[in-house]
């Protein structure tokens, strides 16, 4: 039996009201949140550079894309989760909440326990694999061993955080991530400055997701109780489970097959020279950057599309829908603008006066850049589908744009150098876009519902 009751916290119900200022004001703390992620995972890698020296610096570098494997699954579960609950909390069914609150809970707690002591137990068969240098092998090492037992907090926040998402509530995690962050940076330099090192950095990082996420389960408690699951709701729905790792488990892949995908194409921008590398670097830290606002709009619409399904607002919800990708291509025309005159000058604040890396970096931008709007409709309708519960599109078209990527890098790359590596990201960009409008267009994913198929 379902109960109607309501929790008592302040959440924003995205199945009535204004849908267009509902959509920007739920997707600021989304967009400043990604936002403060990207500068948050560079902290690290500055207070190395310019406390400790260039091996420290190089170590986390080396370490930080096996950890980010690590964590791509964790913010599979998290962005699936998130699809779930937002039905459940459209249609109004809290029971159900709780009870895959408490099922996710159980198993992600596993989950993280294993990835901490395992991930702890392979991180130097990794680094060998990954071909670390001798002088970085050990001290890479024990940076990876001390941050994967780290993840069972990082797996806490990212719960914790898809649960508020899915309620309308963006500012709390925000919150969370700015508490974070300031702890991390502050950690960072007290124990570095105290001779910690490495194993200092590693130790902020732990100790700031700990702080974020105790911080997060507190409010949980405080404003939303009436979806914390009680003594007698606690225990494993293998029902729920198994639709939870149908939902999840094509995000997971998409998350792997883009990790994987970007290590393949760095391999071959290693081989185009450090002009090349640098620029390529500087470039791709910048659209980043760029793409935020409509990964921002993109997953602010798997939420508001995931409420209006369950709650059966099916024209509500392709209203909405329409206006996000439309704003969010408006966005980032504006961005693009601005990049296609000013990018020289901006790539140079990251760069310094190297010339070579500047115009290797430019040069990439100059083709990318008109087709950045593309993303939008790969972000954007790709966040409804995921919302309508339709997540193996996601895998679909991941792996498509992958495949285009490597197909053309490879065989453009010896002509054409890094313009071919431009080449190949947009026509990834396009092949995506076009499964995503046209798996949108067909309306099967309506069918996708949890709801219906409970």
């Amino acid at each position: 039996m379902n109960n109607t009751k309501k929790p008592t916290g302040q959440m924003m119900d995205l199945t009535s009201g204004n849908i267009k200022k509902q959509l920007v004001l739920f997707s600021i703390p989304i967009f400043l949140g990604t936002l403060l992620q990207q500068l948050y995972n560079v902290i690290d890698a500055v207070v190395a550079g310019r406390l400790v020296n260039d091996s420290a610096l190089s170590a986390i570098g080396v370490s930080v894309p096996i950890y980010l494997l690590f964590v791509s699954i964790i913010l599979g579960f998290a962005i699936g989760i998130t699809i779930l609950l937002a039905q459940f909390f459209g249609a109004k069914q809290f029971e159900q909440i709780k009870r895959l609150i408490a099922t996710m809970s159980i198993f992600l707690l596993a989950l993280g326990l294993m990835m901490a002591f395992g991930g702890a137990v392979l991180a130097k068969p990794l680094l060998q694999l990954t071909k670390t240098p001798d002088e970085l092998l050990e001290i890479a090492c024990i940076y990876l061993r001390v941050v994967f037992l780290g993840i069972p907090f990082s797996i806490l926040y990212n719960l914790l955080g898809a649960i508020m998402r899915s309620y309308g509530e963006t500012k709390l995690p925000l919150y969370a991530l700015v508490l974070s962050s300031v702890i991390n940076l502050i950690l960072n330099v007290i124990f570095v400055k105290n001779g910690g090192g490495v194993v200092g950095i590693a130790v902020s990082t732990i100790i700031a997701q700990a702080i974020s996420s105790i911080y997060l389960l507190i409010q949980l408690q405080k404003k939303f109780p009436m979806t914390i699951p009680k003594k007698e709701d606690w225990g494993f729905d293998k029902g729920l489970f198994a639709l939870s790792l149908k939902i999840c488990m094509p995000i997971i892949i998409q998350q792997l097959a883009v990790f994987m995908g970007m290590l393949i194409v760095q391999g071959f921008i290693n081989q185009l020279g450090n002009p090349n590398i640098g620029g390529m670097t500087a470039a791709s830290r910048i659209e980043a950057f760029i793409l935020l606002p409509v990964q921002a709009f993109g997953n602010s619409l798997s939420i508001f599309a995931g409420q209006n399904i369950g709650a059966n607002e099916m024209e509500r919800m392709k209203r909405g829908t329409r206006f996000g990708v439309v704003l969010s291509i408006v966005v980032i025309i504006t961005l693009s603008a601005a990049l296609l005159l000013g990018g020289k000058q901006i790539l140079g604040l990251i760069i310094g006066n190297n010339k070579a890396m500047i115009l290797s970096g430019y040069s990439y931008f100059k083709v990318c850049l008109w087709f950045y709007p593309v993303n939008a409709i790969i972000y954007g309708l790709g966040g409804v589908l995921s919302g309508a519960g339709d997540t193996l599109i996601a895998g679909i078209y991941s792996l498509a744009s992958i495949m285009v990527k490597m197909l053309v890098t490879i065989l453009f790359i010896g002509k054409l150098g890094l313009l071919a590596i431009a080449i190949a990201s947009c026509c990834g960009w396009c092949v995506s876009s076009v499964i995503v409008a046209s798996r949108y267009k067909s309306n099967r994913w309506q069918t996708k519902s949890v709801i219906k198929t409970i």
